[in-house]
């Protein structure tokens, strides 16, 4: 017994130390760049909240931009104040799922199926940008959390707090919403066991006044509800008819956009970051985890993934793995859970090996993120030093040169006769464009390779920003257009 406790008491020493260093790691690696147009958006809004200016786009994520200012009032980098933001919510989320765990086997082993997931390298990487992904997947866990703790309790008053906690939820991340599901369940076990209407429409209505609190204040910044909701369906239309990657706007066929979510976006980016030795690592733990283990995800918890993962699939854009992050968790819980529900020394073994390797990984992604500038910023840099006049024509990258203040005229072009009109107005400057206008024009059916001439290419991390992390520069060359 002394021994076992012993172990024990080394096993919890160790996952808190290494859970500080994960979260050290995490701070110090925190995105300092807003290098897509979301994530300038998110900056931007720190210093002026303005939906209609997209600062940040529908629907304002007033939770995330509140503790964001309150970052940003110690750190002057909003892109970084942000980022670690995320950081520290992503975190806290040690909390409630080592509480979910500790329910199934002794707290070492829990804290260690904890590490064991937020030390995903992929998650780490993606979390740490001033985005809303990290604080959401955290408050996401307090929810599921605040779920399973009101299932094991008769009293109304223990659904507020899982009500409270998805309005929290909804105003960092609404595209989180299918886990509203979890919600559902719980409201429908409470209506089975005691069968009062009135306790089932209370709940209704006090998770509905949770909700209204941010939808309010954020609608008071838009002249109302009125001009709010105008703008959020206009907001939804363009999500899933123009440039949202969704299926209706993909011209992706179903089996191949299945292959992508599975195979490349949920296994081989976000468990594996991308790595073969991590990739091998997890097909061993998986076998280990099929094999042994009697733990089991939550049921409210299982629905609501089989939901959000059919909405990932369907609805958000293939070409960003992160939007599979809470699937990532999810699934990094249930195999931990089965790995470490049997108390087996070898298995705080196996697991504290693959903390060190995922946070290898994941501290060596962090810090080239943070150390190496982003494609559009290089160019950005370039073209600072150019000789003038000259105009660049970009898709997104210009929501970027705009917040980086740079000196040269840049516009962006969806369209090739847009472009035909408007090169006219710089008849004596250089035109340049960027490799997605040279894309775009040839998905429209028009070929321009004879009339581009390739300047230079600029790399960033492909893992961190797959549709921007490669930027190739092209001048345009005058002349017929096939």
């Amino acid at each position: 017994m002394d021994k076992r406790l012993g172990d024990d008491r080394f096993w919890m020493s160790f996952g808190v130390g290494m859970a500080a260093l994960l979260a050290g790691a995490g701070l110090y690696g925190a995105n300092p760049y807003a290098a897509s147009w979301d994530e300038v958006d998110f900056a931007r809004a720190l210093e002026r909240y303005d939906l209609l200016a997209m600062q940040p786009h529908f629907p304002g994520y007033p939770y995330l931009i509140l503790g964001g200012m309150a970052v940003h009032a110690l750190v002057a980098n909003p892109a970084k104040a942000l980022s670690i933001l995320n950081v520290l919510v992503l975190f806290s989320a040690a909390f409630p799922i080592v509480w979910l765990l500790a329910r199934h086997m002794p707290r070492s082993a829990a804290l260690w199926a904890a590490l064991s997931v937020l030390s995903s390298s992929y998650v780490l990487l993606a979390a740490a940008r001033p985005m809303s992904d990290g604080a959401a997947l955290g408050v996401l866990w307090w929810y599921i959390w605040a779920v399973e703790w009101a299932r094991r309790r008769t009293t109304w008053m223990a659904q507020l707090w899982p009500a409270a906690l998805f309005s929290i939820l909804m105003g960092i991340r609404l595209s989180y919403a299918p886990f509203a599901a979890a919600l559902l369940i719980l409201w429908h076990e409470d209506w089975k066991t005691h069968r009062r209407l009135g306790r089932v429409a209370a709940s209704l209505l006090a998770a509905a006044a949770f909700q209204f609190v941010w939808v309010a204040a954020v609608a008071a910044t838009e002249g109302g509800l009125w001009p709010f909701f105008k703008l959020g369906w206009a907001f939804v239309v363009g999500h899933f008819s123009d440039w949202g990657g969704t299926a209706a706007a993909s011209p992706l066929p179903f089996w191949e956009r299945v292959r992508r979510f599975v195979l490349d976006n949920f296994l081989w980016t976000g468990m594996a970051s991308r790595n073969a030795w991590l990739l091998a690592t997890y097909a061993v733990v998986g076998a280990i985890a099929w094999r042994t283990g009697p733990f089991r995800l939550p049921r409210p918890l299982v629905v609501s993934a089989l939901l959000y993962a059919l909405w990932a699939l369907f609805g958000q854009n293939i070409d960003k793995p992160r939007h599979l992050l809470p699937l990532v968790h999810i699934a990094l819980v249930f195999v931990w859970g089965r790995v470490l529900a049997a108390p087996r020394s070898w298995k705080h073994v196996l697991a504290a090996a693959v903390v060190l390797l995922q946070a290898a990984i994941g501290i060596g992604l962090l810090r080239e993120q943070a150390k190496t500038p982003p494609a559009v910023y290089q160019l950005a840099d370039d073209l600072r030093d150019k000789r003038q006049p000259f105009v660049v024509y970009t898709w997104e990258e210009t929501r970027v040169l705009d917040y980086l203040n740079v000196p040269f005229p840049h516009k962006d072009v969806l369209h090739f006769s847009f472009f035909l009109q408007d090169k006219e107005n710089y008849r004596h400057a250089a035109i340049y464009m960027t490799n997605h206008v040279v894309q775009g024009f040839e998905a429209q059916g028009i070929d321009v390779s004879r009339h581009v001439r390739k300047v230079k290419t600029y790399r960033s991390s492909l893992l961190a920003d797959p549709v921007y992390g490669t930027i190739t520069l092209y001048e345009w060359v005058d002349g017929a257009v096939r």
